[in-house]
């Protein structure tokens, strides 16, 4: 259940609660007058208040505690970078780590350093600035800039004081100018972390967040912006946003020709450093080439070898970053599953005549290299299936760069989240999910009016007089009825709601003890709820049931009700490591467990008084009915987030896969896609535009020879 659901649940139990106790210690002075002291039942209603208000209360402080939601945060974003790092160096350790160069520039914020530096010395380098530290990481495409980025967090995060803000990596292409710097910041603490919306809020205010906003180049599709583009609006908003009586510190990664463009436009932010990652010289690409590869043959490198240190030859600058000599590596030390052999020669890549057939050749083989190289069996998609919807998942991606805003929304031109995915697909996702509301509804929606129909039908007035029972029956269901208006409003809340709120954008963690206790305090609540009202019924109408059938039920509400916290919390995954498909997996299961349970319990709550109330109406039937009730109502109340994934699914069939989050992750584990919060993108943005550009594979390699094969694929003019 949802936040919103379990709180409109939470009130309406408490109100009727009340009215219970007010009407059973009436009903007691009535009966029993002199026996019940209606003050000591008046103080004890207004104790139970004053609890309910206390526990509600300590909630409420324990999600803006700061210190431990700076500790939660930590922990987080320490596991997130640290399998992002993994990931993006392929899982070879550190040999496949480039130690790239840069020049140190100390523009508008003074400090001691050398002109020149290394992987190792960023984050010594980021300590030196003067307050507030303010850094910008330019170079060219393919140099490392998220890589070092990631380095800069993870040394700073494992050398944290108590004071000191969390570094926090932000996609730029998904930030919104527009909204205030603050909103952004805790909408993606909320969206990428799964903090609650007041813990989030929390930390920004209490100024322990330090943006790392990775890509700025990537929000406008031109190389020069100018001074009203997308990329300056954002550093304009970064140089407005204070804490304190200072500017907030910040770190910007950026490609080196748009930075120059922006700094030009006066768009630039004041006061920082900035850092130019250098090129990979011959020297280290041959090391690393060295270190990656098979050296039991190194004469089959050697050619490539010769090139990268020859002075003027093509794959000196084809091969001059890190992403570059990747893929090279990558696509040219693939073997046969079979045989072991490897499939074509890197002296083909000699044979080139420029640097953009290279990196086009590159490209075209990367996606079955990788594929080969995690999945040899060939048990996931094939080669041809993966390139052709990875490049629908591109091309929306490109063809959002100039879309204007959605529904009020920019939509990010380099993040692939699941449940915001569906405007692929226009408006059909938004459609479809409605019509699922509504099937959800409809039974629920059905049973109360078959009670309404049965209680009506049976109304007979003797004397002026309408029975007792019929009125009982009527009066109990009053609350169905109004539920039922709900379920039926849940169609148009589907349809009109285009973006889910913060609090329902995905699940959230059991953070601590206190959380425990909460899911256990709603589940015990809930379970002696539903008991107490089943016994009360059996032992009114003295009906013949044993009083373990009203415990089991009960159990079955309580966990129902701990089910929906727990749900809401629940993806493990962000505390080993970071998952997307958690937030629409955590959602489906939260919903059919609270579904499975909490329906049932609900159902002989309520079933067992209608079947003495209304004649002619069995247990089985009535306990049946309230069941189906219950769970049409978890059911129609879930996050609007699964419904509009199932709809993007219904409306992309032949484009995209029906196992979309699982084949997204098999893309993760090859090494195509890399993940950021709970967003996958491309492994770099030259994948992401190649695919874009090129929506069917190219043919494959016509006569894969192994190691003395010098296949290409392209040919050797890259034609």
């Amino acid at each position: 259940m949802t936040q919103r659901t379990r709180t409109w649940w939470f009130w309406a139990g408490f109100a009727i609660g009340i009215v219970t106790l007010v009407a059973a210690a009436l009903r007691l002075w009535t009966r029993y007058p002199g026996d019940v002291d209606p003050v000591s039942a008046g103080l004890a209603l207004v104790g139970i208040v004053i609890a309910a208000l206390s526990w509600w209360q300590t909630q409420r402080l324990a999600d803006t505690d700061v210190p431990a939601a700076t500790i939660l945060l930590t922990r987080r974003v320490l596991a997130e970078e640290k399998a992002q790092r993994a990931q993006l160096v392929g899982g070879r350790g550190k040999d496949a780590v480039i130690d790239v160069d840069f020049l140190f520039h100390p523009t508008g914020n003074a400090v001691s350093a050398r002109p020149c530096g290394n992987l190792k010395q960023v984050a010594a380098y980021f300590r030196d600035l003067r307050a507030p530290r303010r850094l910008v990481i330019a170079g060219v495409a393919g140099t490392g800039k998220t890589v070092l980025a990631i380095e800069l967090i993870l040394e700073l995060l494992d050398n944290r004081q108590p004071d000191d803000p969390v570094p926090v990596r932000i996609t730029a292409a998904s930030l919104d100018p527009d909204v205030p710097v603050k909103d952004m910041l805790a909408r993606h603490l909320t969206t990428a972390f799964n903090l609650k919306p007041v813990t989030a809020r929390t930390l920004v205010e209490a100024e322990k967040v330090l943006p790392v906003i990775d890509g700025l180049d990537e929000m406008d599709e031109t190389d020069k912006p100018g001074y009203g583009s997308r990329a300056a609006r954002a550093l304009r908003a970064l140089e407005d946003y204070e804490h304190g009586l200072d500017r907030c510190s910040l770190v910007v990664t950026c490609r080196t020709d748009q930075y120059d463009a922006l700094a030009a436009d006066g768009a630039a932010p004041r006061g920082v450093a900035r850092i130019d990652m250098k090129e990979v010289g011959g020297d280290k690409a041959r090391r690393f080439v060295q270190a990656v590869t098979d050296q039991q043959d190194p004469d089959r490198w050697r050619p490539v070898l010769d090139a990268l240190t020859g002075d003027g030859h093509v794959l000196a600058g084809a091969l001059n970053t890190p992403w570059r000599l990747t893929l090279a590596v990558s696509v040219y030390e693939e073997r046969d599953p079979f045989t072991g052999r490897y499939v074509r020669s890197p002296q083909a890549l000699t044979e080139f005549a420029d640097e953009p057939s290279v990196q086009e050749h590159l490209l075209s083989l990367f996606i079955p290299a990788r594929l080969a190289a995690t999945d040899p069996a060939g048990k996931g998609p094939t080669a041809e299936q993966t390139h052709a919807w990875l490049a629908v998942l591109a091309g929306y991606l490109r063809g959002n760069e100039s879309r204007p805003p959605f529904h009020g929304r920019v939509l990010s031109s380099t993040d692939l989240v699941l449940h915001r995915l569906w405007p692929l697909a226009g408006e059909r996702p938004r459609v479809m999910g409605a019509l699922v509301a509504l099937v959800t509804a409809v039974p629920g929606a059905a049973v109360v009016a078959a009670g309404l129909f049965l209680a009506l039908s049976q109304t007979e007035i003797v004397d002026g007089l309408v029975p007792g029972r019929t009125v009982g029956a009527l009066m109990l269901l009053w609350l169905p009825a109004f539920v039922a208006l709900g379920l039926l409003a849940e169609p148009v809340r589907a349809w009109r709601e285009v973006w889910p709120t913060a609090d329902e954008a995905g699940p959230r963690l059991f953070r601590g003890v206190r959380d425990r206790k909460s899911a256990v305090v709603e589940g015990v609540l809930g379970a002696v709820g539903g008991f107490l009202a089943g016994a009360a019924v059996i032992v009114e109408f003295a009906i013949d049931l044993p009083l373990w059938v009203p415990v089991v039920f009960g159990l079955l509400m309580g966990f129902g009700m701990a089910s929906g916290r727990s749900g809401e919390s629940g993806h493990a995954g962000l505390r080993e490591g970071v998952d997307p498909r958690a937030v629409i997996r955590d959602d489906v299961v939260s919903t059919l467990v609270s579904a499975l349970t909490f329906g049932p319990g609900f159902g002989f709550m309520v079933g067992i008084w209608f079947a003495e109330l209304l004649d002619g109406l069995s247990i089985v039937t009535a306990v049946t009915a309230g069941a189906i009730f219950g769970m049409s109502i978890v059911a129609s109340w879930s996050l609007l987030l699964s419904r509009r994934y199932l709809g993007l699914l219904l409306s992309t069939r032949g484009r995209l896969p029906w196992r979309l989050g699982r084949f997204l992750h098999r893309c993760y584990d090859a090494g195509l896609l890399r993940i950021s919060g709970i967003a996958y993108q491309f492994r770099h943005r030259e994948l992401q535009d190649y695919l874009a550009a090129h929506p069917m594979p190219s043919s494959p390699d016509p006569s894969p020879l192994g190691g003395d094969a010098v296949t290409t694929g392209d040919g050797p003019d890259g034609r």
